[in-house]
């Protein structure tokens, strides 16, 4: 596959193209399987939170002056809650792969669409999110600039998209995903290893919050996608 932004130079004249030009076809197939990836992550992270609902309880009968649990049942939800944690880590790295797989698609057909140049070259699609400290907002920038330049206002030539209001959307995404991950790393690096009562009261509320912050944050992902491959579909590519 070519890279329309190699083709043309960022200020440059745009390649001529023949006078039947192709149209732009959305990766329709990698934004389903994100989509539904994306949805069955959030799905744990539902589950993960009722789990924690669970085993808060049962930590709290254990240690109580005359406690009815048994070990088997804290056995099994200590169990069922590795579980959930493995299914979640799974989930967020198969949605990951299925979600850059169609921004990846979709950059390339925003540069075709459109030769306002953009901010990130077509690589950093894939490559942002694997760079340290960038990668808080390289990812935004790609979605954001892809957004600006799909939309039908946007003429596809001689177009400055720092003219484009930036998507609200877009940025409310970027936010929420933030916040869950801060919240998970919250989980994960002070609260995994204490066993009180204190402790897994707080592992309750940092799973009910990253469970909504998932919810939502799925919800706005779905819409993005949607929004892009519908302002996409059949647009002529002009270079």
């Amino acid at each position: 596959m070519t890279d329309p932004d190699a083709d043309t130079p960022a200020y440059g004249i745009v390649t001529a193209l023949p006078d039947e030009r192709p149209l732009i076809r959305p990766a329709r197939a990698a934004r389903f399987v994100a989509s539904l990836l994306i949805l069955l992550t959030a799905a744990v992270a539902g589950l993960a939170f009722w789990q924690s609902w669970r085993s808060y309880f049962l930590a709290r009968n254990a240690l109580s002056a005359l406690p009815t649990v048994t070990a088997e049942e804290i056995d099994t939800a200590q169990r069922n809650a590795e579980y959930l944690s493995w299914g979640w880590l799974a989930g967020v790295a198969l949605s990951g792969v299925a979600f850059i797989a169609w921004l990846w698609r979709a950059r390339v057909n925003s540069a075709r669409m459109c030769d306002a140049p953009q901010r990130l070259r077509i690589r950093w699609s894939v490559f942002g999110w694997f760079v340290p400290v960038a990668n808080l907002w390289w990812p935004q920038m790609v979605v954001g600039d892809i957004w600006r330049a799909s939309r039908p206002d946007v003429p596809a030539h001689g177009a400055d998209l720092r003219d484009v209001r930036p998507s609200v959307t877009v940025s409310l995404w970027w936010g929420l995903f933030l916040a869950m991950n801060a919240v998970d790393l919250y989980a994960v690096n002070f609260l995994a290893d204490e066993s009180t009562e204190k402790a897994f009261l707080q592992v309750l509320i940092a799973n009910g919050v990253s469970g909504g912050l998932a919810a939502i944050t799925a919800l706005l992902a779905l819409a993005i996608m949607w929004r892009i491959d519908r302002w996409q579909t059949g647009q002529v590519a002009v270079r």
